[in-house]
């Protein structure tokens, strides 16, 4: 009798775990897939001080999408100017510009208007007007300079379509930013209702529908911008405030929420058979185990019984985390990259944001700023070369397959520019070295080209190598010191190669051409970023 009793109890028991194990399993819960995995290359990992650059051509890793961009804040002034391919050419055109093939076109909130908004050029149009209608004619001058970048790159070029916020005719306070503050420490608050979320899906979905009409390759929607922010001005005692910016916080399982609503609209539409599909939300860094971007991923793509019903159609959907680089040093990339590997190792990673933030002491020109009173723009090659920098690590800790720096122009005094312009001259265009520093990758490593396994073999001479679908080898070498450094290139014996250098005194400049069977050898000056490119096509 008690075996009886005693299997009674049992074989419910078993049967309920067998039961929720098989849920576990059939909605992903549990880690059932395998994890990716990034080879190492032995001949890479023990070339130390040899003085010679080795490449595993056996050892791959990330496909890239190129780089690019954001027109933000500029091009719907510079699009209304007379030299407008001029100004866009630095940045798209490949005769005397870096290549760009990524356009970050921003989708406004419509705040034209706002007299809380700092900077007029911050200020925004919509095509979505406040009776629900849509007007394509708006945004005229962005929409013109987005037509001289396709012009100049072709028609691969890459758009993304983002958004710092969601129209203000959607919002709570009809505002494209959250309500002003006097407490700073009070709790973050988001200005869009859930009541809201397919109607601003609507929207991310028929501008994408339109841009795709007009002939442009529209890859990604991006809906949300560095959500774990608040946002929000700080008031005065009188009620007055200014905001420097559209923007919109959501918490995370907001976020969750209007992805999923986002999800659903574009899921099996015209607009994803054309190749276009919603982003994740954009973390305003690139953070491991703990962070705010860490809990807002793990509400997104978590596995574990409080997501088991909501994450497996985003699981499924996503295949790309996005980041922006900003406050992030290497090591914080080393612990978000360990993140990434051990829960969601099978994503992608695309970093799509970056300027030198004067308050940023990662971004290896915060002793320069600090001894700038007066602010700076950052136009030597010491700012190129230390974003160079960051761009090498996101390439090879973070495997980003995208890199994108911020405003593509800028006015004023912030090292937030490529190009500087000036809305009273429009002849005044001045490039920063980071313009050409970013061109040693640009201009060189295709869409589609492919990370190899690489080292210099020179201690403090960083480099990465790509191979492109044509066959031809690039490789960038990074030096941050003030001593040029010499590496061997005996792999390049045969084809020959040519050097393009970005220094103190050049300018992506083509510096060396090498035939077959010369000397193999590449120098690369102190300060600087230069680029081999081996033809084997």
């Amino acid at each position: 009798m008690k075996k009886r009793k005693v299997l009674k109890i049992i074989l419910p028991v078993l049967a309920v775990v067998l039961v929720a194990a098989g849920l576990y399993i059939a909605f992903g819960v549990v880690g059932v897939e395998e994890k990716r995995t990034y080879p190492v290359s032995e001949a890479v990992e023990s070339n130390k001080n040899t003085g010679e650059t080795v490449i595993d051509e056996a050892v791959t890793y990330q496909t890239m999408n190129g780089f690019g961009a954001s027109a933000c804040w500029w091009s719907q002034e510079v699009g209304t100017w007379e030299n407008c391919e001029q100004v866009l050419s630095y940045l798209y055109g490949d005769e005397n510009g870096i290549g760009l093939n990524i356009y970050r076109y921003n989708l406004g909130a419509g705040t034209k208007g706002d007299n809380s908004i700092e900077l007029e050029n911050r200020k925004t149009e919509c095509f979505l007007q406040p009776d629900g209608t849509y007007d394509f004619s708006a945004d005229a001058g962005a929409q013109n300079a987005l037509a001289a970048a396709k012009k100049l790159a072709g028609d691969d070029l890459r758009v993304t379509l983002f958004c710092n916020s969601a129209p203000a005719s959607l919002t709570k306070n009809g505002k494209g930013y959250c309500d002003p503050v006097t407490d700073t420490e009070a709790p973050y608050v988001t200005n869009l209702a859930e009541e809201n979320y397919d109607a601003f899906a609507d929207y991310c979905y028929t501008c994408a529908d339109y841009f795709l009409g007009q002939g442009y390759r529209v890859t990604d929607v991006s809906p949300i911008n560095e959500p774990q922010y608040a946002w929000r001005p700080t008031a005065n005692a009188d009620g007055s405030y200014m905001m420097n910016q559209e923007g919109c916080y959501y918490s995370k399982t907001e976020a969750t929420k209007l992805l999923s609503a986002m999800v659903s609209r574009f899921s099996g539409s015209a607009v994803e058979e054309k190749g276009c599909k919603v982003s994740m939300f954009e973390s305003g860094s690139a953070e491991g185990q703990g962070s705010a971007s860490a809990a807002y991923l793990d509400c997104l793509l978590g596995k574990g019984p409080k997501y088991v019903f909501n994450n497996k159609t985003l699981r499924d959907y996503f295949d790309t985390v996005s980041t922006h680089s900003y406050w992030s040093s290497t090591e914080t990339k080393q612990e978000a990259a360990a993140y990434l590997q051990e829960k969601y190792s099978n994503y992608d990673v695309v970093c799509t944001e970056y300027c030198q933030m004067t308050n940023d002491e990662n971004s290896g020109v915060f002793d320069l700023i600090q001894n700038e009173p007066n602010g700076t723009n950052g136009m030597s090659i010491a700012y190129g070369v230390a974003m160079a920098g960051v761009i090498l690590d996101d390439l090879t800790i973070l495997n980003a397959k995208e890199w994108d720096w911020w405003l593509g122009c800028s006015y004023g005094v912030y090292p937030d520019g490529l190009v500087y312009i000036n809305a009273d001259n429009h002849n005044d265009i001045q490039t920063s070295k980071r313009l050409w520093c970013l061109g040693n990758f640009s201009k060189f490593i295709e869409e589609g080209a492919v990370r190899l396994a690489c080292s210099s073999g020179v201690e403090g001479l960083e480099s990465v190598a790509f191979r492109n679908t044509d066959n031809s080898l690039v490789l960038v070498y990074v030096n941050e010191s003030t001593e040029s450094k010499t590496t061997a290139l005996p792999f390049a014996a045969e084809t020959g190669f040519s050097v393009y250098t970005t220094d103190s005194t050049h300018d992506l400049a083509n510096t060396v051409v090498c035939a077959p069977g010369n000397d193999t050898g590449v120098t690369v000056p102190a300060q600087s970023v230069v680029t081999v490119v081996i033809d084997r096509a």
